[in-house]
């Protein structure tokens, strides 16, 4: 279901009371999870292999601390082959040894942020993200 100009909408699946996301991280297909709550986006470091930098940052975490670096990565939120069901970024993340269930990594605010709005429309299980 096309959207209006400047609105992106985003396929997402709802399992457990959680929203998870396709995306694309160096390469590779990888599952996200959405988390108003998170101020920053975080990547496991299975899919963003730590490099010699000198970002070294400590996360706490409810599990405790977690040593981790700030990185610049390009990442594509949504589905690859449709125009305005994706995202694309490029911005410093957290990266970092985290425990995250399901998902390779988390999408905070930091992301949100960019756009004007963020709809879910559970119905149809779409992140409606509307452009500034």
């Amino acid at each position: 279901m096309p959207g209006r100009a400047g609105e992106r909408r985003i396929q997402f699946q709802a399992r457990n009371g959680l929203i998870y996301i396709p995306a694309l991280v160096n390469g590779n297909h990888v599952t996200l999870l959405l988390d108003t709550g998170a101020a920053l986006t975080a990547f496991s470091m299975k899919i963003v292999p730590a490099v010699n930098t000198d970002s070294r940052i400590t996360v706490d975490t409810a599990n405790g601390s977690v040593p981790a670096f700030r990185i610049p990565v390009a990442f594509t939120l949504g589905e690859l082959d449709m125009k305005d069901a994706r995202c694309s970024f490029r911005r410093s993340v957290v990266v970092g040894n985290f425990k995250l269930g399901e998902a390779d990594g988390v999408i905070g605010l930091d992301v949100l942020s960019t756009f004007n709005s963020a709809t879910f429309d559970f119905k149809n299980s779409v992140l409606v993200l509307d452009d500034r």
